[in-house]
């Protein structure tokens, strides 16, 4: 019997690969899917951040069945093997590149990140031809740390460039495990409408930030325009430590992106911190504290 199959996305900033492949399954079974798709006999909710949670305790007025997932619901919210290793229906959103996952899971286990406990320990997952599409001419990699694994990034590298497809890591890379083999690959391989993304979450890893950054000036990457750090601030607490990080990364040519903890409320000096941040205009024509005098006079 076929069945109508509603697949709401609570959340997603970029289109839900969850929600593509629970399509495909639906689809080879001969079901009718959408996105808010009307009158369904089975819906599907993602929910991505934990603030929107409550999206998912919304009244089902028609009393339908519905599953409900995403890390924003529940950290072990997978979904089961016959659908995460499906082809996405790339064609549930105006998609404009190819997506998936060929590593799973990490082994830095950093406080504030749940990636350990929710995906365990890195490991290997599936190649990106078995989720490539050659009508884009870019593939989102959502690895945590493809560098984990030395050889299987080279590979994938390798494949990407045999296929003529560009990478864009969205996690970044692991700027303390970057030399000049893999610097040379990620360059080949980039696409050039990103920047190229890695993290400062901690001030002792100055020295080594410093040393990639000169790696990278080094083999001509403009790091004025084509490099962001993001750098973690969970709370307040954190305040001081996240505007050293940042002005350091200012200080050396390089745009910093403060990631704040949204489940927590701001404090306005951290407002401040991240408009000065977030807007370039604003980052590289003043410093943080000239900025924040201008705020409080």
């Amino acid at each position: 019997m076929v069945k109508r199959i509603s697949l709401i996305d609570v959340d997603s900033k970029y289109p839900n690969l969850a929600l593509m492949k629970i399509s495909a399954y639906h689809k080879q079974r001969g079901d009718i899917v959408d996105l808010n798709l009307s009158n369904p006999d089975l819906i599907y909710k993602s929910i991505i951040f934990t603030k929107n949670k409550k999206n998912a305790y919304q009244k089902n007025l028609n009393n339908i069945k519905t599953i409900v997932g995403g890390s924003g619901f529940d950290f072990s919210s997978m979904l089961p093997d016959y659908m995460d290793y499906l082809y996405p229906d790339y064609d549930l959103y105006p998609s404009e590149y190819s997506q998936g996952f060929t590593t799973r899971g990490c082994n830095r286990n950093c406080f504030f990140c749940f990636v350990p406990h929710k995906e365990g320990k890195f490991k290997i997952v599936q190649h990106p031809q078995d989720f490539y599409d050659d009508r884009f001419k870019t593939m989102m990699l959502l690895d945590n740390n493809i560098f984990l694994d030395r050889d299987w990034f080279l590979s994938i590298a390798q494949w990407a460039l045999d296929v003529g497809v560009k990478i864009d890591m969205t996690q970044g890379y692991d700027v303390r495990l970057l030399d000049e083999e893999l610097l040379g690959y990620v360059l080949d391989i980039r696409d050039k409408n990103k920047s190229l993304k890695f993290a400062f979450d901690d001030t002792k890893l100055e020295g080594i930030v410093r040393d990639k950054i000169q790696l990278l000036k080094d083999h001509g990457v403009n790091t004025h325009s084509d490099v962001a750090f993001y750098c973690f601030i969970n709370d307040d607490s954190m305040y001081q430590d996240c505007k050293y990080r940042c002005s350091l990364l200012k200080s050396l040519d390089v745009k910093a992106d403060p990631m704040w903890n949204c489940e927590i409320p701001k404090t306005e000096r951290v407002k401040i911190m991240l408009k000065w941040a977030w807007r370039p205009q604003l980052y590289w024509s003043i410093d943080l504290e000239e900025y924040n005098k201008l705020k409080h006079t």
